[in-house]
Protein backbone atom coordinates (compact mmCIF):
# COMPACT_ATOMS: atom_id res chain seq x y z
CA UNK A 1 0.00 0.00 0.00
CA UNK A 2 1.27 3.15 -0.68
CA UNK A 3 1.64 4.80 2.06
CA UNK A 4 -0.28 8.60 2.85
CA UNK A 5 -0.32 9.49 6.21
CA UNK A 6 1.26 8.93 9.50
CA UNK A 7 -1.52 8.46 12.56
CA UNK A 8 -3.85 11.05 14.22
CA UNK A 9 -3.21 12.17 17.58
CA UNK A 10 -4.81 13.82 20.45
CA UNK A 11 -3.05 15.31 22.79
CA UNK A 12 -4.22 16.60 26.41
CA UNK A 13 -2.84 19.90 25.44
CA UNK A 14 -6.37 20.09 23.41
CA UNK A 15 -3.84 19.80 20.31
CA UNK A 16 -4.81 17.54 17.36
CA UNK A 17 -2.13 16.62 14.47
CA UNK A 18 -3.55 14.59 11.77
CA UNK A 19 -2.79 13.61 8.51
CA UNK A 20 -4.45 12.63 4.72
CA UNK A 21 -5.58 9.23 3.71
CA UNK A 22 -5.11 7.54 7.56
CA UNK A 23 -6.09 4.14 6.98
CA UNK A 24 -7.74 5.15 3.84
CA UNK A 25 -8.75 2.78 0.90
CA UNK A 26 -6.46 3.66 -1.71
CA UNK A 27 -6.91 4.90 -5.23
CA UNK A 28 -7.18 1.89 -7.95
CA UNK A 29 -4.76 3.99 -9.84
CA UNK A 30 -2.35 4.45 -7.07
CA UNK A 31 -0.54 0.91 -8.45
CA UNK A 32 2.83 0.14 -6.77
CA UNK A 33 5.37 1.14 -8.64
CA UNK A 34 8.12 -2.26 -9.94
CA UNK A 35 10.76 -0.40 -11.73
CA UNK A 36 13.79 1.06 -9.54
CA UNK A 37 13.67 3.80 -11.90
CA UNK A 38 10.16 5.21 -10.61
CA UNK A 39 11.07 7.63 -7.99
CA UNK A 40 8.38 6.06 -6.23
CA UNK A 41 9.42 2.15 -5.79
CA UNK A 42 10.01 1.55 -2.46
CA UNK A 43 12.26 -2.25 -1.91
CA UNK A 44 10.46 -1.84 1.13
CA UNK A 45 6.79 -1.87 -0.17
CA UNK A 46 6.89 -5.38 -1.04
CA UNK A 47 6.24 -6.08 2.50
CA UNK A 48 3.97 -3.43 3.33
CA UNK A 49 0.14 -4.80 2.32
CA UNK A 50 -0.88 -4.32 -0.91
CA UNK A 51 -3.36 -2.23 -2.83
CA UNK A 52 -6.38 -4.80 -2.68
CA UNK A 53 -5.67 -6.20 0.74
CA UNK A 54 -5.98 -2.71 1.93
CA UNK A 55 -9.48 -1.95 -0.01
CA UNK A 56 -10.56 -5.56 1.64
CA UNK A 57 -9.80 -4.80 5.00
CA UNK A 58 -11.03 -0.98 4.66
CA UNK A 59 -14.37 -2.26 3.57
CA UNK A 60 -14.24 -5.45 6.22
CA UNK A 61 -13.14 -1.91 8.95
CA UNK A 62 -16.32 -0.22 8.06
CA UNK A 63 -18.39 -2.88 8.07
CA UNK A 64 -17.72 -3.50 11.22
CA UNK A 65 -17.53 0.22 12.61
CA UNK A 66 -21.38 1.05 11.23
CA UNK A 67 -22.66 -2.23 13.30
CA UNK A 68 -20.95 -0.77 16.27
CA UNK A 69 -22.11 3.39 15.67
CA UNK A 70 -25.58 1.03 15.60
CA UNK A 71 -24.93 -0.34 19.04
CA UNK A 72 -24.19 3.05 20.16
CA UNK A 73 -26.87 4.68 19.35
CA UNK A 74 -26.19 6.04 16.17
CA UNK A 75 -29.40 4.19 14.04
CA UNK A 76 -28.54 6.90 11.19
CA UNK A 77 -25.09 5.45 9.85
CA UNK A 78 -26.41 1.63 9.23
CA UNK A 79 -26.71 2.37 5.73
CA UNK A 80 -23.50 4.42 5.66
CA UNK A 81 -22.11 3.85 2.06
CA UNK A 82 -18.52 2.40 2.05
CA UNK A 83 -17.97 2.63 -1.43
CA UNK A 84 -15.59 3.99 -1.87
CA UNK A 85 -14.45 3.58 1.64
CA UNK A 86 -14.85 6.76 3.88
CA UNK A 87 -11.92 9.05 4.44
CA UNK A 88 -10.50 8.64 8.01
CA UNK A 89 -12.75 11.08 10.27
CA UNK A 90 -10.93 14.77 11.22
CA UNK A 91 -12.63 16.57 14.06
CA UNK A 92 -15.30 19.09 13.20
CA UNK A 93 -13.90 22.48 13.84
CA UNK A 94 -14.61 24.65 16.42
CA UNK A 95 -14.59 22.33 19.16
CA UNK A 96 -12.32 23.42 21.78
CA UNK A 97 -9.13 21.62 19.48
CA UNK A 98 -6.43 22.96 17.73
CA UNK A 99 -6.20 21.14 14.81
CA UNK A 100 -2.46 20.88 12.98
CA UNK A 101 -2.59 18.43 9.99
CA UNK A 102 0.37 17.21 8.81
CA UNK A 103 0.13 15.56 4.98
CA UNK A 104 2.14 13.13 3.72
CA UNK A 105 2.64 10.89 0.71
CA UNK A 106 4.87 8.58 -0.95
CA UNK A 107 5.02 10.59 -4.01
CA UNK A 108 6.93 13.37 -2.12
CA UNK A 109 9.43 11.74 -0.34
CA UNK A 110 11.67 14.32 -1.39
CA UNK A 111 9.96 16.98 -1.69
CA UNK A 112 8.16 18.93 -4.25
CA UNK A 113 9.22 17.61 -7.73
CA UNK A 114 6.98 19.30 -10.18
CA UNK A 115 7.15 22.87 -11.27
CA UNK A 116 3.42 23.38 -12.16
CA UNK A 117 2.11 21.49 -9.22
CA UNK A 118 4.86 24.04 -7.30
CA UNK A 119 3.64 27.00 -9.01
CA UNK A 120 0.06 26.63 -8.34
CA UNK A 121 0.23 25.01 -4.68
CA UNK A 122 3.80 26.20 -3.12
CA UNK A 123 5.01 23.60 -0.77
CA UNK A 124 1.35 22.73 -0.34
CA UNK A 125 0.96 20.54 -3.04
CA UNK A 126 1.10 17.29 -1.04
CA UNK A 127 -1.77 18.64 0.72
CA UNK A 128 -3.75 19.16 -2.77
CA UNK A 129 -2.88 15.77 -4.06
CA UNK A 130 -3.90 14.07 -0.72
CA UNK A 131 -7.73 15.71 -0.88
CA UNK A 132 -7.53 15.10 -4.52
CA UNK A 133 -7.29 11.02 -3.54
CA UNK A 134 -8.84 11.23 -0.23
CA UNK A 135 -11.71 13.44 -0.45
CA UNK A 136 -13.86 14.14 3.05
CA UNK A 137 -17.40 14.09 1.76
CA UNK A 138 -18.98 13.63 5.00
CA UNK A 139 -18.26 16.02 7.90
CA UNK A 140 -18.76 14.46 11.39
CA UNK A 141 -21.07 15.70 14.31
CA UNK A 142 -18.49 15.64 17.53
CA UNK A 143 -20.21 12.55 19.01
CA UNK A 144 -19.93 10.36 15.84
CA UNK A 145 -16.49 11.51 15.13
CA UNK A 146 -15.65 10.36 19.26
CA UNK A 147 -17.37 7.41 19.02
CA UNK A 148 -15.83 6.38 16.05
CA UNK A 149 -12.38 6.97 16.78
CA UNK A 150 -12.05 7.28 20.70
CA UNK A 151 -9.52 10.10 19.97
CA UNK A 152 -10.52 12.65 22.97
CA UNK A 153 -9.33 15.86 24.22
CA UNK A 154 -9.39 16.47 28.04
CA UNK A 155 -13.35 17.92 28.30
CA UNK A 156 -14.46 15.06 25.79
CA UNK A 157 -17.31 12.93 27.48
CA UNK A 158 -16.45 9.17 27.03
CA UNK A 159 -19.68 7.94 26.83
CA UNK A 160 -22.20 8.30 23.93
CA UNK A 161 -26.26 7.94 24.12
CA UNK A 162 -25.38 5.96 27.51
CA UNK A 163 -23.14 3.52 26.35
CA UNK A 164 -19.09 3.55 26.85
CA UNK A 165 -16.50 4.55 23.70
CA UNK A 166 -14.64 1.18 22.90
CA UNK A 167 -11.04 2.06 23.05
CA UNK A 168 -9.52 4.09 19.91
CA UNK A 169 -13.67 3.56 19.39
CA UNK A 170 -15.29 1.88 16.84
CA UNK A 171 -12.70 1.71 14.19
CA UNK A 172 -10.35 0.96 16.56
CA UNK A 173 -12.89 -2.03 17.45
CA UNK A 174 -13.40 -3.15 14.18
CA UNK A 175 -9.33 -3.16 13.78
CA UNK A 176 -8.72 -5.56 16.94
CA UNK A 177 -11.30 -8.21 15.60
CA UNK A 178 -9.45 -7.99 12.05
CA UNK A 179 -5.93 -7.59 13.10
CA UNK A 180 -5.94 -9.28 16.29
CA UNK A 181 -4.76 -5.87 18.23
CA UNK A 182 -4.68 -2.62 17.14
CA UNK A 183 -1.81 -1.74 14.81
CA UNK A 184 -1.65 1.44 16.51
CA UNK A 185 -0.09 -0.11 19.41
CA UNK A 186 2.71 -2.33 17.55
CA UNK A 187 5.79 -1.00 15.33
CA UNK A 188 5.30 -1.21 11.72
CA UNK A 189 8.87 -2.12 10.54
CA UNK A 190 8.27 -1.08 7.12
CA UNK A 191 7.46 2.66 8.09
CA UNK A 192 10.61 2.15 10.61
CA UNK A 193 12.77 1.13 7.97
CA UNK A 194 11.72 3.45 5.57
CA UNK A 195 12.70 6.15 8.13
CA UNK A 196 15.67 5.14 8.98
CA UNK A 197 16.26 4.93 4.88
CA UNK A 198 15.99 8.45 4.63
CA UNK A 199 18.26 9.39 7.69
CA UNK A 200 20.80 6.98 7.17
CA UNK A 201 20.92 8.62 3.26
CA UNK A 202 20.81 12.11 3.95
CA UNK A 203 24.40 11.45 5.83
CA UNK A 204 26.27 9.71 2.63
CA UNK A 205 28.74 11.71 1.04
CA UNK A 206 26.52 11.29 -2.82
CA UNK A 207 23.70 12.82 -1.31
CA UNK A 208 25.26 15.65 0.50
CA UNK A 209 26.86 16.19 -3.02
CA UNK A 210 23.45 16.28 -4.54
CA UNK A 211 22.53 18.86 -1.62
CA UNK A 212 25.30 20.89 -2.62
CA UNK A 213 24.44 20.83 -6.75
CA UNK A 214 20.98 21.57 -5.68
CA UNK A 215 22.04 24.71 -3.53
CA UNK A 216 24.00 26.28 -5.99
CA UNK A 217 21.48 26.04 -8.56
CA UNK A 218 19.14 27.39 -5.80
CA UNK A 219 21.42 30.28 -5.34
CA UNK A 220 21.35 31.53 -9.09
CA UNK A 221 17.74 31.79 -8.85
CA UNK A 222 18.23 33.93 -5.87
CA UNK A 223 17.95 31.80 -2.79
CA UNK A 224 20.08 30.56 -0.29
CA UNK A 225 19.32 27.28 1.10
CA UNK A 226 21.62 24.19 2.35
CA UNK A 227 18.93 21.32 1.44
CA UNK A 228 15.40 21.45 0.13
CA UNK A 229 14.45 20.29 3.46
CA UNK A 230 15.33 24.00 4.73
CA UNK A 231 13.53 25.21 1.88
CA UNK A 232 9.99 23.71 2.66
CA UNK A 233 10.71 24.71 6.39
CA UNK A 234 11.77 28.05 6.10
CA UNK A 235 10.88 30.05 9.33
CA UNK A 236 12.16 33.38 7.63
CA UNK A 237 9.72 32.93 4.75
CA UNK A 238 6.78 32.08 7.58
CA UNK A 239 7.33 35.01 9.36
CA UNK A 240 6.75 37.26 6.24
CA UNK A 241 3.54 35.57 5.38
CA UNK A 242 2.10 36.48 9.26
CA UNK A 243 3.09 39.89 8.82
CA UNK A 244 0.78 39.73 5.72
CA UNK A 245 -1.75 38.12 7.10
CA UNK A 246 -1.96 40.67 10.01
CA UNK A 247 -1.62 43.68 7.22
CA UNK A 248 -4.36 41.91 4.72
CA UNK A 249 -7.63 41.10 6.10
CA UNK A 250 -8.45 39.48 3.01
CA UNK A 251 -5.32 37.13 3.27
CA UNK A 252 -6.63 33.82 3.31
CA UNK A 253 -3.59 31.64 5.60
CA UNK A 254 -5.06 28.68 3.55
CA UNK A 255 -3.58 30.21 -0.12
CA UNK A 256 0.15 29.54 -0.44
CA UNK A 257 1.73 33.11 -0.67
CA UNK A 258 3.46 34.51 -3.76
CA UNK A 259 6.51 34.20 -2.31
CA UNK A 260 5.96 30.37 -1.15
CA UNK A 261 5.06 29.52 -4.49
CA UNK A 262 7.72 31.15 -6.36
CA UNK A 263 10.27 29.43 -4.23
CA UNK A 264 8.54 25.92 -4.59
CA UNK A 265 9.14 26.75 -8.58
CA UNK A 266 12.63 27.39 -7.80
CA UNK A 267 12.82 24.32 -5.42
CA UNK A 268 11.10 21.71 -7.93
CA UNK A 269 12.95 23.36 -11.10
CA UNK A 270 16.34 23.10 -9.49
CA UNK A 271 16.03 19.38 -8.74
CA UNK A 272 15.19 18.30 -12.33
CA UNK A 273 17.94 20.79 -13.65
CA UNK A 274 20.59 19.09 -11.09
CA UNK A 275 19.03 15.36 -11.36
CA UNK A 276 18.59 15.98 -7.74
CA UNK A 277 15.88 12.89 -7.35
CA UNK A 278 17.27 10.61 -9.48
CA UNK A 279 20.45 10.57 -7.49
CA UNK A 280 18.95 10.63 -3.51
CA UNK A 281 16.36 7.47 -4.73
CA UNK A 282 19.53 5.50 -5.80
CA UNK A 283 20.40 6.17 -2.66
CA UNK A 284 17.34 5.53 -1.15
CA UNK A 285 16.84 1.72 -2.83
CA UNK A 286 20.26 0.85 -2.15
CA UNK A 287 20.17 1.80 1.56
CA UNK A 288 16.57 -0.11 1.89
CA UNK A 289 18.00 -2.85 0.46
CA UNK A 290 20.64 -3.23 2.83
CA UNK A 291 17.94 -2.53 5.52
CA UNK A 292 16.13 -5.61 4.17
CA UNK A 293 18.67 -8.33 4.08
CA UNK A 294 19.87 -7.20 7.65
CA UNK A 295 15.69 -7.41 8.84
CA UNK A 296 14.04 -9.86 6.74
CA UNK A 297 12.97 -12.18 9.59
CA UNK A 298 10.48 -9.43 10.91
CA UNK A 299 9.81 -8.51 7.30
CA UNK A 300 8.60 -11.55 6.82
CA UNK A 301 6.37 -11.59 10.06
CA UNK A 302 4.88 -8.08 8.97
CA UNK A 303 3.51 -9.71 5.91
CA UNK A 304 2.54 -12.60 7.33
CA UNK A 305 0.91 -9.68 9.71
CA UNK A 306 -0.62 -8.24 6.73
CA UNK A 307 -1.74 -10.93 4.75
CA UNK A 308 -3.65 -12.36 8.06
CA UNK A 309 -6.01 -9.36 8.73
CA UNK A 310 -6.70 -9.42 4.79
CA UNK A 311 -8.23 -13.02 4.99
CA UNK A 312 -9.94 -12.65 8.02
CA UNK A 313 -11.35 -8.84 6.60
CA UNK A 314 -12.25 -11.21 3.29
CA UNK A 315 -14.32 -13.60 5.53
CA UNK A 316 -15.82 -10.89 7.61
CA UNK A 317 -17.56 -9.83 3.96
CA UNK A 318 -18.22 -12.59 2.73
CA UNK A 319 -20.34 -13.72 6.03
CA UNK A 320 -22.08 -10.07 5.48
CA UNK A 321 -22.86 -10.88 1.89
Amino acid sequence: MRRAASLLLVLASGLAIAACGQQADPPASDARPTSSDDPRFSPLAAYDMSDDESRTVGEARWTLAKECMARLGFDSLKNLDTDPVPAWPQRPANTGVLALISYSLDDFRYGIQDPGQAARYGYRAVEAECKRRYPEKRKWTLSEYLALTGEFAVDDSKTVHGHRIPKRGCLGEADRTIYGTSPLDRKDPVLDLETKSLEQGMRDPAWKKADQAWSACMRKAGYRYATPEDAATDPDRDRQERKERRADPHYDPNEPSALEKKTATADARCKQQTGYVRTVHAIDVRIQNQLLAKNRKKLEEQRRWNHDAARKAHDILEDRS
